[in-house]
């Protein structure tokens, strides 16, 4: 249930990148170019890394703690991205697509590292 849980929402997470990404560059024109490519591939390379907890995350105490983080983040940014282009639009908000990617892959990680121990604790024969 959290596994199909999580994918949906980093899907969504994804396509919400990926919308507020075409708002900002007008239009799909920006994927003809190489760093345009790259710019959408690093802007979806958090969510991939939410849906790899998919792969990590055994035990339903983690797997229900990724969930939630993982909802929480989605929501963040999404509004983060939503104030930046689009309440504030200002000549600079699209280096949001540079640095947010960086933010929430190192908490992603992060956070991962931490799940990731805990359930290696509870997995423990005591």
């Amino acid at each position: 249930m959290f596994k199909q849980g999580l994918m949906i929402i980093a899907l969504i997470g994804a396509l919400m990148a990926m919308g507020f990404e075409l708002y900002a560059a007008r239009g799909f024109a920006f994927l003809e170019s190489a760093s345009g490519l790259l710019i959408t591939l690093w802007t979806l390379l958090p969510y991939l890394t939410l849906m790899s907890g998919y792969y990590f995350f055994e035990h339903p105490r983690i797997q229900k703690q990724w969930l939630s983080f993982s909802l929480f983040e989605v929501f963040i940014v999404g509004w983060l991205y939503f104030q930046t282009l689009i309440i504030y639009p200002d000549a600079q908000g699209s280096l949001i697509f540079l640095f947010l990617p960086v933010w929430q892959s190192t908490l992603n990680m992060l956070v991962g590292i931490l799940l990731y121990w805990r359930q290696a604790r509870l997995n423990r024969p005591h």
